[in-house]
Formats: C-alpha cells, structure tokens, sequence
C-alpha cells in the first residue's frame, strides 16, 4: 500500500519532465524549400482475374474450452474421428457427444467424458469416435457439478466421408 503513493509522485513527475520537454520556445524556423513538392497518384488498372478472398477458420472456443479438430465445417475420412482440443473442467472431467446434424443433443448417438484440465489449468483433451458417412455435430462442455447439466457448451458441425 504504501508503494502507490510513491508511484504516484513518480508519475506525476514523469508528466511534468515531459510536459516540459515539450514547451517552451518555438522551434527554429526551416527555411522555404526552393522547389515545391509533387505528388503523383496513380491507379492501378482492374484486375483481370478474379481474386479468391482469403478464408480463415478458427477453431470453436469460449472461455474455458477449445476444440481444434474437427475445425467447424470440416470434411473428414471416417469412420474413426479424432476430436481433440484444450479445456479445463471441475474435476477435469469434460462430457461430449455427437448427433447427426438435424438431430438433438437430447439424444445424442454416442456419448462419455474425458479427462482434461482442472480447475482453471487447461489441458489438452481428445476422443476418437467411429461414425458413419453423414453430416455430425460434436459437443463438449463441462457438467454442472449441481446436476449435470451442460455448462459453456461448443460444438462443432462437421461431415464425414
């Protein structure tokens, strides 16, 4: 407690030194350049071949839980899937399941927990799954400690082939 003051002063005094190097006298007037400057603009001409914009994904992440792969609209060979990612969980406990798109996380196909980070630590996690040819959603998240219910879910739509 007793620093703040003496940073404080510390501060002030910065501020009055620069305040200071800052004023006073006018600078020393330059003389006239003898040629005035010219500027030169030109345009590019239109491109000819289309550009492909560039495209970035990122993976799905909130404030505890990232998953890397599958990355959301991935195209993956099945029927084994790797979903991995970093997380921290109570207990270092993370759920996951899967539902095929336009089904629900009500009731998912496959289902379990992992192991990952505790406790604000975060580690790695990952789960291999087998499914089959089709459009899926995978979903991790942290179960409340409470009564189970999912807390700070991501989920990521992918399709295997």
């Amino acid at each position: 407690m007793r620093r703040r003051p003496a940073l404080l002063l510390m501060l002030v005094t910065a501020a009055t030194v620069a305040t200071g190097c800052t004023s006073g006298s006018a600078p020393a007037p330059t003389a006239p350049s003898p040629v005035p400057p010219t500027t030169t603009v030109t345009t590019p001409a239109p491109s000819v071949t289309p550009t492909t914009p560039l495209v970035t994904v990122t993976p799905a992440v909130n404030d505890t839980t990232v998953v890397t792969e599958p990355l959301e609209g991935a195209v993956v060979t099945g029927p084994s899937v790797t979903v991995s990612g970093e997380a921290t969980a109570f207990e270092g406990t993370l759920a996951w399941l899967v539902y095929p798109v336009g089904g629900s996380a009500a009731e998912p196909v496959q289902e379990g927990t992992t192991t990952t980070g505790a406790n604000g630590t975060v580690a790695p996690f990952e789960v291999v799954v087998d499914l089959d040819p089709g459009a899926w959603v995978v979903q991790v998240f942290e179960e409340s400690p409470k009564d189970g219910t999912p807390l700070r879910p991501v989920a990521v739509t992918f399709t295997v082939v």
